[in-house]
């Protein structure tokens, strides 16, 4: 709890409140989606008054508060006033027109800006130097991932091998879990998953611990069942449901926390890093015009 209250402190209620959806139960989703949505006006607004557009008890909406770090619905306006009033924060609506594009465009990119913006200030310090310093003693990296998320593992898998780090992704559950089944205590996994909850993945960071490799998560969700069992926990930020709640689709926060291990790996061990670089930008010569 700790965590998500500096978090909410450094004006990053909202994103705190799209990283928990998926630990709340369905009364508090309703307040959730609507805060997402009409944050502007909740500002304004009583708790008799959101309690009664969400369709859900008073008691609900305190309940809702406190299960993202604040004291209750007193503490969560006074934090919603300052995010707002923050002249970094976006505010531009979350919507999009297929009859007025040039607008589109600007709310979607506003979004994928803030998100970087966002993910960037969870990022641990702390967390990301043990990634640094496991990664670059480890004899392979097994990237895992599933769905949507399976181009970011794609990119890291590629990327690490381009510095010299070897690092293996398959596709297939059945190629993921076999692999996994081979790991030993000097190899990393490094688990992509946007929701956290992938069954899939929380079955080889299960095989991982018992193979005593060190797993590393990347998410969007900070008390998912995936980071509870990781070693390192990378948290990136997605605004996704405030365009679609139904399902998720954006990998770049991920890619960009993939991108920050790259360049600091790259950094950590530069000579070879770039004797990799130029021994594979070598061997694949012939193969461009």
């Amino acid at each position: 709890m700790v965590g998500i209250m500096t978090s909410v402190k450094e004006n990053n209620l909202l994103n705190t409140v799209n990283s928990l959806y998926p630990t709340l139960h369905d009364a508090e989703k309703k307040v959730a989606e609507y805060v997402i949505k009409e944050y502007f006006n909740v500002i304004d607004m009583s708790v008799a008054e959101l309690s009664e557009q969400c369709n859900v008890s008073e008691a609900t909406i305190v309940r809702f508060c406190k299960r993202i770090g604040l004291k209750g619905f007193h503490h969560f306006k006074i934090t919603l006033a300052r995010e707002i009033n923050n002249p970094e924060k976006t505010t531009h609506s979350p919507t999009i027109h297929l009859d007025n594009l040039a607008e589109s465009i600007n709310n979607i990119f506003a979004y994928k800006i803030d998100e970087l913006k966002q993910t960037a200030s969870f990022l641990d310090p702390k967390e990301l130097q043990k990634c640094l310093d496991v990664i670059s003693a480890s004899s392979l990296v097994h990237f895992v991932a599933a769905g949507n998320s399976i181009p970011a593992a794609l990119d890291g898998a590629y990327k690490f091998n381009q510095i010299g780090i070897r690092s293996i992704v398959n596709n297939t559950p059945e190629m993921q879990v076999s692999v996994a089944h081979s790991l030993t205590e000097n190899d990393v996994v490094i688990g992509i998953s946007n929701s956290g909850n992938s069954k899939l993945l929380l079955e080889i960071f299960e095989i991982a611990k018992k193979r005593k490799a060190t797993t590393i998560c990347i998410t969007n969700h900070m008390k998912s069942p995936l980071s509870q069992m990781a070693d390192i926990i990378l948290t990136n930020i997605s605004n996704e449901k405030l365009f679609f709640k139904e399902f998720s689709f954006t990998i770049l926060p991920a890619i960009a926390v993939i991108d920050t291990l790259f360049l600091l790996l790259t950094k950590k061990n530069f000579d070879r890093s770039i004797q990799s670089i130029s021994d594979r930008e070598q061997a694949l010569s012939d193969y461009k015009y």
